[in-house]
């Protein structure tokens, strides 16, 4: 390789030959050092080649691309991330948690191919806690990186995607589809983490699978350049063309030759007991993985039948997730407080003595309500077992040691933040404070729910934000979001720090960036989906699925706000409480003036578009009992997803009643009303497999 810094440079066309060849080798030395874990040259040869690189790239300037290992380094940071939409969606995968459970799946499986589940081979892969990424390559340069989103749109992280020194910006060999998508994972491993977290000037993660989305999200790539983020690759989405692959380890290895890091504990395995080996080996050596995991994921080996299952709306049917069991650990609860929610519920929170679960460090845990408080017959100072709800939200499973000198829980008598009475009605497990919007928990809550992503989805303005402008009076109601502007944010004290080396306090503002940023992000979230409105609203007993049966009957707000009881009432899945509540809500000239003053700032509603699967008639369904092969929140999705709704409660109005095991008290009362029930096993085989 000829030295530039040495030569004068005279012919474009043999620099162009060269440069080609230099960037081909730095990219063949990553791929062998990071992907491989096989270093070809040492570090100084390496660095020699990559600074003779930069002076030839700083030389021409416009002989840099995309591919050119320069581009790694980071770009200028972004306004905001942009949409891309996926070329072939990116499913989801449905869980098993037990040996019956996966026994079950594997049945499913053998029904629809005919062929003995313990003859099947399958791909056992590691199930990553990470962030799903898909890469679209034309020509074999890395075009456009994209998270997953919703499976259809994601998010635009090219810049930070190129940071990442284990995905190659070109792919190796040339016997790739012009254009194609590559699916993996985004992940910092245990190590990692641990380097993050340990840097005093880092914001601290709570685990691994938070430092790595909140790596991938940055707006400035550059800082992402600094973290220490891998990626393991597994699968292909839309292709330009037949890439001929019969089976799940042949495309691994096609993925492996052309650039990406794959898995080494991957394993091919045959029928159901080759996965449950291989899952019980894997969950014993789990804390001596380098990356943390949730599971094992089980695909069908072969394309053929891959095809043959199909998928559903969300999941294939040829893959499964084989979800290892949540982490519990032992505590001592130190003392319980209140929270008041957005509608005034009161949530008890117990403070714990700190413990380590699944990797997070615990210290406080929800006890829902009263009644859960009594049944378990939890008290101050007793040593409890708590878990990680899914792995995410900490709870109190039982009580295991009781103190001699435990404390009776009692319900507070007046709200601790507006010092309201606090009622519990007749046979309702909750109690409310009744200070409605004079108390500030209730005005912040409504306001966080309003901005939220399932709401009017108003990204930027966070609840420590919202907590402080509520405080300063600055906003009152969700419709005060509508008049900040810079003359009220500037100079806005968020919160207060103390200076490490001399101890003195100081305040910490709002930027100008950062103002920019949120009124920006206010006036882009003008045009909504009238039922993203309805749900932003928070009107009680009124959640995603409810408010898009009235944005699909009323059509308009002003509709909504017209409608009497009795007409509500008709409509699906809307019962009586519910029904009232919506009445109620609107009959308030409060609630209208709110409403009318967002819309007079120039709210405007989209039109919506109406499920195009409709296998299930707009037909009220209710779900009960343990539903085994897949969950019953995938479950219930699915339902609404093809055109149902979805019930927590048995009425007239149901239509049918989806039965699992251990199904209680709904089964009885659905006998009673002469409801139409089906097994989840009959269920699944009708409308599922």
């Amino acid at each position: 390789m000829l030295c530039y810094i040495e030569m004068s440079i005279k012919n474009l066309n043999k620099i162009k030959i060269d440069l080609k060849e230099l960037k081909n080798k730095i990219n063949s030395l990553a791929y062998q050092y990071y992907a491989l874990d096989n270093s070809e040259a040492s570090d100084n040869e390496y660095d020699i080649l990559f600074k003779e690189l930069l002076f030839i790239e700083s030389k021409y300037s416009s002989l840099i691309t995309q591919d050119s290992p320069s581009q790694r380094v980071g770009s200028a940071p972004l306004a905001k991330f942009s949409t891309v939409n996926h070329k072939m969606q990116m499913l989801s995968l449905n869980n098993v948690f037990t040996a019956s459970d996966l026994k079950l799946y594997m049945e499913r499986i053998e029904k629809k191919i005919n062929i003995p589940y313990q003859d099947i081979e399958f791909s056992s892969e590691l199930k990553l806690d990470g962030l799903a990424i898909n890469l679209l390559y034309k020509k074999g340069i890395l075009s456009v990186a994209a998270t997953r989103g919703d499976g259809l749109v994601g998010e635009n992280v090219t810049q930070n995607i190129r940071t990442i020194k284990t995905i190659p910006l070109k792919l190796q060999g040339n016997n790739y589809p012009e254009s194609i998508e590559i699916r993996g994972e985004v992940f910092i491993s245990k190590e990692g983490f641990e380097k993050i977290n340990s840097l005093g000037n880092e914001k601290k993660f709570a685990n691994p699978r938070n430092a790595a989305a909140g790596s991938l999200r940055q707006l400035d790539s550059k800082i992402a350049a600094k973290r220490p983020l891998d990626a393991f690759f597994y699968a292909i989405g839309d292709s330009s063309s037949d890439t001929n692959i019969k089976s799940q380890k042949q495309l691994l290895r096609q993925l492996s030759s052309w650039g990406f890091k794959i898995c080494n504990f991957n394993q091919s395995v045959i029928g159901m007991d080759g996965c449950e080996n291989f899952y019980n080996k894997i969950n014993s050596i789990r804390d001596k993985i380098p990356y943390e995991i949730d599971g094992i994921v089980y695909k069908v080996d072969s394309i053929e039948y891959q095809n043959e299952l199909g998928s559903i709306s969300r999941a294939p049917r040829w893959a499964i997730a084989h979800k290892f069991q949540a982490e519990e650990k032992t505590t001592i609860i130190e003392s319980v407080r209140f929270q008041v929610g957005r509608t005034g519920v009161m949530t008890p929170v117990a403070s714990l003595i700190p413990v380590e679960v699944g990797g997070v460090i615990v210290s406080n845990a929800t006890l829902h309500n009263m009644d859960e408080i009594r049944k378990k017959d939890i008290h101050v100072g007793d040593t409890v077992n708590i878990r990680r709800a899914g792995d995410v939200i900490p709870e109190i499973i039982s009580v295991v040691k009781k103190s001699a000198s435990r404390k009776k829980i009692n319900l507070p008598k007046k709200c601790p933040e507006c010092n309201s009475s606090i009622i519990q009605e007749k046979n309702m497990a909750f109690a409310k404070c009744s200070g409605g919007i004079i108390c500030p928990a209730q005005k912040k809550g409504a306001i966080i729910h309003y901005v939220s992503k399932k709401a009017m989805d108003i990204s930027g303005i966070g609840d420590k934000l919202i907590s402080r402008l509520v405080e300063e009076n600055i906003i009152n109601n969700i419709s005060d979001l509508y008049i900040l502007n810079k003359q009220k944010l500037k100079g806005f004290i968020m919160s207060s720090a103390v200076r490490e080396d001399s101890g003195k306090k100081y305040d910490i503002t709002l930027g100008d960036k950062s103002i920019d940023n949120i009124l920006t992000a206010i006036e882009s979230r003008k045009e909504v989906k009238l039922s993203n409105f309805i749900f932003s609203l928070g009107i009680n007993e009124v959640g995603v699925v409810t408010a898009r049966s009235l944005a699909n009957k009323y059509s308009s707000i002003s509709n909504l706000s017209n409608a009497e009881y009795n007409d509500i009432i008709l409509i699906k899945d809307i019962g009586p409480v519910a029904a009232l509540n919506i009445y109620n809500f609107f009959q308030n000239q409060r609630n209208i003036g709110i409403i009318n003053s967002i819309i007079g700032s120039g709210l405007v509603f989209k039109t919506e578009k109406k499920d195009k699967v409709n296998l299930f008639n707009d037909e009220i369904y209710v779900v009960t009992g343990k539903m085994g092969v897949i969950s019953r929140k995938n479950l219930e999705n699915y339902i609404i997803e093809n055109g149902g709704i979805v019930s927590n409660s048995i009425s007239k109005k149901t239509f049918s009643l989806v039965v699992g095991k251990d199904p209680g008290s709904k089964l009885d009362k659905a006998n009673k009303l002469g409801i139409n029930i089906i097994s989840i096993e009959d269920f699944l085989e009708k409308f599922y497999l």
